[in-house]
């Protein structure tokens, strides 16, 4: 399954996000992970949760970002869901327009390996893409 979480820039997305994850610590019986490109919410994110700064690794572009999560979840059988914060800038893409590449990806490691996977994306979910509401 793939989730969004939409809005404008500044609309809470990303505190929305960090909710959501401690949250399921309550309920999930895998690992769960929350990926972003800033270490700035590190201290919100509860510690039993892997936080990743993707400016740690190095890691821009659907490429990088891919391979990034495919090794995780290689290392990690136990990982149930993915929290990925801030993904245009991740991607360094201009609109969620140019998300489709990504989300057949991960949609297929998804399916593959049983993987929830949360976004985040800068955008009205009126502004959503049809042909992205296919992974909501």
């Amino acid at each position: 399954m793939i989730e969004f979480v939409v809005g404008a820039k500044g609309s809470g997305k990303t505190k929305k996000m960090i909710d959501m994850a401690n949250d399921e610590l309550i309920t999930t019986k895998g690992d769960i992970l929350f990926i972003n490109d800033r270490d700035r919410y590190r201290v919100t994110v509860d510690t039993k949760i892997r936080f990743i700064n993707t400016e740690e690794f190095g890691i821009k572009g659907e490429d990088q970002l891919y391979g990034f999560i495919s090794g995780v979840l290689a290392s990690n059988y136990d990982v149930s869901t993915v929290y990925l914060d801030n993904l245009l800038r991740i991607l360094n893409a201009d609109g969620p327009e140019q998300l489709e590449g990504t989300l057949e990806r991960l949609d297929k490691l998804n399916k593959q390996q049983d993987v929830k996977f949360v976004l985040s994306v800068s955008c009205e979910e009126d502004n959503l893409p049809e042909n992205l509401k296919k992974y909501m």
